[in-house]
């Protein structure tokens, strides 16, 4: 083998390694990028259904115990998160503020604890 035959072995290998590395490199872009739009299409589809079951009556939702008590340990898991956490959560707009505070700073709310 002459040194012009390796020299060419050698420019083809490197062409052949660098055309499989751009491959790759756009592979795992697009993966990534699917991956990112498949997660935010999920929480779409949550979110749709969430904004579905808010909407249903209460005679409604009684058909989905499942979601009501799974709601119900959330909140329970929360409160006792606040009480830890020495905080509390305003029961008219949700927002969560330090237990001493005797009014939500967010809307007002008294709070009688």
């Amino acid at each position: 083998m002459s040194l012009d035959d390796i020299k060419d072995s050698i420019v083809s290998a490197g062409k052949y390694v660098s055309q499989n590395a751009s491959i790759a490199t756009s592979k795992a872009n697009i993966k990534l990028n699917l991956k990112s739009k498949e997660d935010v299409l999920t929480k779409e589809y949550a979110k749709l259904g969430k904004d579905y079951f808010d909407k249903l009556t209460k005679k409604e939702k009684a058909n989905y115990n499942n979601i009501l008590e799974l709601e119900s340990e959330v909140k329970k898991l929360r409160d006792e998160l606040d009480t830890l956490n020495d905080s509390r959560v305003c029961q008219k707009c949700g927002t969560k503020f330090s237990k001493d505070i005797k009014e939500c700073p967010e809307c007002g709310n008294k709070v009688n604890k």
